[in-house]
């Protein structure tokens, strides 16, 4: 399929132009892929000793995620990720831009984010300082740090970004309606000067991934603004795959499938089985397992579990 179908098949939702077919119980799709995982190097990125950390590696066995990654990057739409906590999506962003060797920025949004901490932030209390010892720069531009889309958008390195913008739902609703327009244009007007602007070259545009849990409801204008997909909470198969690829030479498959299979039984005993333990605690209990020679049905196990995995969830017993 000519890569310029793609964009297009994603703009009439269901009508997709591109095929599938199945290889064994997996749904292989296929299309032009700009974005592909399987051309990365096995611990390609990685560091050459010790576990490997969840900006080094992501297992993309969802063909629907790389699907979506693609899309966002034919489109220049944000990719808008939702899932529970814990279920790998701050960690995509990094891993797209390893595997496509871009450069990468990251901005965890808290209650406190202002729209323009995205763009640009005033230290009004060095221009203050400054002011009052005389020495006040007539250069404005120095008073302003730049933002990760500035960054991005400027592309100063040659080299095309991917930017993450974290947890966008913890910010007031304001916020992610404020970013319609540098992310719909690529483009804003400095601050200090609105006959320029910053602007992201065609060829150059980052790529931008927002996440959310979900915590609170977005603006439809946003979404609709967005390359939208949902992660799943993950799989025995899919932690298996995680353990292997971050554990490296100490992986056991039979502890791994061991504390898997714990994992997904804490889960069934809770009432919302999204906010069961995540994959990040699966890890911990595995490694602990691991380095310290803990046997699952022991009762060092169950005082591990407790720590590691059951953490007083709500609606759960203590382990036994």
């Amino acid at each position: 399929m000519p890569e310029g179908r793609l964009g297009e098949a994603a703009g009439h939702g269901a009508q997709w132009a591109g095929s599938a077919h199945r290889r064994g119980r997996a749904v292989v799709l296929e299309y032009t892929k700009e974005f592909d995982p399987a051309t990365a190097a096995p611990g390609d990125g990685a560091r050459d000793s010790g576990y490997a950390t969840d900006d080094e590696v992501y297992v993309f066995d969802d063909e629907s995620v790389v699907l979506a990654v693609n899309v966002a990057l034919k489109t220049g739409r944000p990719l808008l990720l939702f899932g529970p906590p814990g279920s790998g999506k701050s960690s995509l962003a990094p891993n797209v831009a390893r595997i496509l060797g871009w450069d990468y920025s990251a901005h965890v949004v808290t209650a406190r984010t202002e729209p323009e901490d995205l763009l640009w932030r005033f230290d009004a209390l060095k221009r203050l300082n400054d002011a009052q010892a005389n020495r006040l720069d007539d250069d404005i531009e120095r008073y302003y740090t730049k933002g990760p889309l500035w960054r991005a958008f400027a592309a100063a390195s040659g080299k095309r970004s991917v930017v993450l913008i974290d947890e966008i739902d913890k910010a007031d609703p304001d916020l992610p309606n404020s970013l319609l327009g540098p992310l719909g244009s690529l483009s804003f007007p400095v601050p200090w000067n609105d006959r320029d602007t910053v602007a992201a070259h065609p060829e150059k545009a980052p790529f931008v991934v927002i996440t959310t849990n979900d915590e609170r409801e977005l603006p439809r204008p946003f979404v609709r603004r967005c390359v939208v997909h949902e992660l799943s909470p993950p799989t025995r198969s899919h932690l298996l795959r995680v353990a292997g690829t971050h554990l490296r030479d100490e992986y056991d498959e039979h502890l791994a499938g061991q504390v898997a299979d714990h994992i997904l039984a804490v889960r069934e005993e809770m009432t919302d089985p999204s906010g069961g333990p995540s994959t990040a605690e699966y890890l911990d209990a595995l490694k602990a397992c691991r380095q310290l020679g803990v046997a699952p049905g022991t009762e060092a196990w169950r005082r591990l579990e407790a720590i590691t995995l059951r953490k007083r969830r709500e609606g759960l017993e203590p382990a036994r």
